[in-house]
């Protein structure tokens, strides 16, 4: 995830967390505060029955997630995101990618 921070450099390392109980529930714990919409791919991608998503999780500063086409509209969050667009939906990629591997183990 690119970020324009001040001394943070050309990118903003994530950490995106999958936990699984048994076969039908996953919790995934996502950095910053993440727009519904990024929230809501996660869920219908997802091929466990109930997919939590949780945010502000393993991050020390909070930051505003916002999806790709909610750049284009200039709200608060997305001109106090630290974020270039779509890094939500590489944290969305991310957490399906984890979410198929954690279900192909189970």
């Amino acid at each position: 995830m690119t970020s324009h921070w001040e001394g943070i450099g050309a990118a903003l390392p994530a950490e995106v967390n999958v936990i699984t109980i048994g076969s039908d529930l996953a919790i995934v714990a996502l950095p910053g505060e993440v727009f519904v919409e990024l929230g809501l791919a996660i869920k219908r991608g997802s091929p466990f029955r109930t997919t939590l998503v949780v945010e502000l999780s393993n991050c020390v500063e909070t930051f505003y997630v916002p999806t790709r086409a909610a750049y284009a509209g200039g709200s608060y969050e997305v001109t106090n995101s630290t974020l270039l667009p779509g890094g939500g939906e590489m944290l969305v990629e991310e957490a399906l990618r984890q979410l198929r591997s954690a279900a192909s183990r189970n």
